[in-house]
C-alpha cells in the first residue's frame, strides 16, 4: 500500500476555498498540490523537508495539501519530514492572496461590463467559489471591489488632470 506524502499550512478559509476551486482534490479531501499551476509552483517553493517531525503549533484553519511525488523527488520525500515554517507560511498566504484578488478584480470588470450589480457579482462568485457565504466573507470580496474601483477613479483622475489645468 502506497502511503502519500501529505502537507498542512494554515490558510484563511476563503483562500481554501479559491484554492479548493483552482486546484483538485484527492479523495480524501486534501488540496492535491502540483507544479502544473503557479499557485503549486509557489507553494512547492516554501516546503521544506528535516528528517526529524519539525514541532507544529496548533494551526487556527489548518488545510491539508497531497504532494505529488516525480522521479526527482520520490526517493527524498519518501523519507523525510515536508513542512512550511511560520514565514513561508506568511509568504503563501499573501501570494494566494494576491491571485485572488486578481481573479476578483477580473469577474468584476467583466460583471460589470455586462451591466450587473455589485451584488450580483459578488453572490455569482461566493457560489462559484463554494466561499461560505457569511458576513466575512462577503465583505471581503467587496473590500477587493472597492480598493480596485478606488484604483480605476485614480488612474482616470490622473489621466484628465493634465487636460483639466
Amino acid at each position: 500500500m502506497a502511503t502519500k506524502t501529505v502537507l498542512t499550512i494554515n490558510l484563511r478559509p476563503h483562500l481554501e476555498d479559491f484554492l479548493r476551486h483552482e486546484l483538485k482534490t484527492d479523495k480524501d479531501g486534501d488540496i492535491i498540490l502540483s507544479r502544473h499551476t503557479d499557485i503549486g509552483k509557489m507553494i512547492f517553493s516554501h516546503i521544506l523537508t528535516s528528517g526529524l517531525g519539525p514541532v507544529h503549533p496548533v494551526l487556527d484553519h489548518p488545510v491539508r495539501f497531497t504532494i505529488l511525488t516525480n522521479a526527482y523527488n520520490n526517493v527524498f520525500l519518501k523519507h523525510r519530514f515536508c513542512y512550511v515554517d511560520k514565514w513561508g507560511e506568511q509568504k503563501i498566504n499573501d501570494y494566494i492572496e494576491a491571485e485572488f484578488r486578481q481573479k476578483m478584480r477580473l469577474i468584476f470588470e467583466a460583471g460589470y461590463s455586462r451591466k450587473c450589480t455589485q451584488k450580483e457579482i459578488i453572490e455569482a462568485i461566493l457560489e462559484e467559489y463554494n466561499i461560505k457565504n457569511c458576513a466575512l466573507n462577503y465583505e471581503t470580496i467587496k473590500k477587493s471591489d472597492y480598493r480596485n474601483q478606488k484604483k480605476v477613479r485614480q488612474s482616470l483622475y490622473n489621466t484628465i488632470k493634465p487636460i483639466a489645468t
